[in-house]
């Protein structure tokens, strides 16, 4: 018999859920009303307009129906397990309801199209369809995909959600682990206003900088959230324009910091930011990188030499690289394998927690370090000398106990194994170390940049695998170890039943 079982979840659990997945499949619905109105005022084929408003009717009469079969009255308070349960299943069937447009349109198969979605609400950015101008239907919906799943599918539930139903361990099961007021719900009101005025911010920027309303909308959407699509093939270099790109790397930045810090410093709280852990790194790693990069590529003869070109590039692909955007301002193709080296590196670290940003979190390696400093230190003081465990962040300094060492080091652990897993799959199939470890890397850290390698065509198993990556990366690593441990737990207790 197994050592331990995991309870199955509560059937009111699972109402609750389903009463909730009702609501986003009713709001994702509507937000489809966004490029119904594109396709009406571009002019946009017949068939982009009748699948999108065939997808929004169907969600629409999904979620309605989940909403209404299952009862307020049967709400309850969801456990740890039943919350990221649920958070692994709502970015799931969000992901679905993505793609379902490019379905209907037939454009891709329904995995093609899954595939699509998940990259889309994930910010990742891949895309199976081909490298051209997109009608402004599909370009509005791919850049909104990622505008929405860089506010977070649960941030926008948890301002319906009653306390009753736990919003804190729905917060926390999204991956985030601050939060700027006491109050969860009070918390996710200010992150979607932050986030709406950022928005503004950016499309306000390039409204100025010469951009048309299309183009303006569409690049803060994918900047803001660190998303990465590009209405046009050629992505940012498209504009070949410096106050373009500098404007587009001022919103990744934007993007890549720690709401919650962000929040502190609109209110006042700014002069000790320089002292964050997350900062420092941030401007150690950005710095350090476009340096390192801009050497290799100036001794390498890169872009006749010029000086403030190499360092306008350079510093442009690793702001882009660390808030994992994937926006290019020019070819990296035919860059040095240091230059490979280094963009791929931060694609591992990624920028800060509480951010619209993928991979394994500044926070987080930061503390990693620290660690290491603070056991090296306890081995050559005296035996009985007592190492304050401290670090600087969010305006305070912050106590950081053993257990949450572990869990960061667990965390991380639990990543690169994922990373391993995936890596070995992808080089089976794709024969290339170098495009499989840079795809692995950019997807599990939803960067979406890699050497031209992605279409229809693609192995299936390879498409499979990354969705995966995708889906991992953006909420985090426990969901789907939890649901893995989950399953296998209810597998070995049907056999063990059978053999008894």
């Amino acid at each position: 018999m197994n050592s331990f079982t995991i309870n199955k979840i509560k059937t009111n659990e699972l109402k609750t859920i389903g009463h909730y997945t009702g609501y986003v499949c009713i709001v994702i619905g509507l937000f489809m009303i966004i490029p119904i109105i594109c396709a009406i005022i571009f002019h946009d084929e017949v068939k982009y307009l009748n699948s999108f408003v065939s997808s929004s009717i169907i969600c629409v009469a999904i979620g309605f129906l989940l909403w209404v079969g299952f009862s307020k009255k049967n709400l309850t308070h969801l456990s740890l397990k039943g919350s990221l349960i649920f958070v692994l299943s709502i970015w799931g069937l969000t992901a679905l309801a993505a793609g379902l447009p490019y379905v209907i349109s037939g454009d891709l198969n329904i995995l093609d199209a899954f595939f699509e979605g998940m990259s889309g609400i994930t910010t990742t950015g891949f895309s199976l369809l081909p490298p051209c101008e997109h009608p402004f239907s599909v370009a509005m919906w791919a850049s909104l995909t990622q505008w929405l799943g860089g506010l977070g599918i649960i941030v926008l539930l948890l301002v319906v959600v009653p306390s009753s139903v736990s919003l804190k361990r729905l917060y926390f099961a999204e991956g985030r682990t601050e939060q700027m007021t006491p109050n969860i719900k009070h918390t996710t009101i200010i992150f979607i206003k932050l986030y709406l005025l950022l928005t503004s911010i950016g499309i306000i920027l390039y409204l100025l900088a010469g951009l048309n309303l299309f183009d303006a909308i569409c690049y803060c959407f994918c900047g803001i959230a660190t998303g990465g699509f590009s209405v046009h093939p050629a992505s940012v270099q498209y504009f070949q324009t410096p106050i373009i790109q500098l404007i587009t790397m001022c919103i990744m930045i934007l993007g890549g910091l720690n709401f919650v810090v962000i929040y502190r410093v609109i209110k006042g709280a700014w002069r000790n930011l320089y002292k964050d852990i997350e900062i420092k790194a941030f401007a150690f790693l950005v710095i350090s990188s476009t340096l390192l990069i801009g050497l290799s590529l100036y001794f390498q003869g890169f872009y006749n030499h010029d000086i403030l070109l190499i360092l306008r590039h350079s510093l442009f692909q690793v702001v882009s690289v660390i808030t994992s955007t994937g926006f290019s301002s020019t070819s990296i193709d035919n860059w040095s394998p240091l230059c490979y080296t280094v963009l791929i590196l931060l694609m591992f670290t990624g920028s800060s927690i509480c951010s619209t940003s993928g991979g394994i979190k500044l926070y987080n390696i930061v503390i990693l370090f620290k660690a290491i400093w603070w056991e090296v230190k306890s081995m050559i003081l005296p035996k009985n000398t007592i190492i304050i465990k401290k670090v600087f962040h969010d305006n305070k300094y912050r106590d950081v106990s053993d257990k949450t060492i572990k869990t960061i080091l667990i965390y991380v652990i639990s990543y690169i194994l994922i990373f391993i897993a995936s890596f070995i799959v992808i080089a089976i199939f794709c024969n290339d170390f170098q495009i499989a470890f840079t795809i692995t890397a950019s997807s599990l850290g939803n960067t979406g940049l890699a050497p031209t390698y992605l279409s229809v065509s693609t192995p299936l198993i390879v498409k499979i695998v990354m969705i995966i990556d995708f889906w991992a990366g953006r909420i985090g690593v426990w969901p789907l170890l939890l649901s893995i441990v989950y399953i296998t737990n209810i597998i070995q207790g049907k056999i063990e039943e059978h053999r008894e």
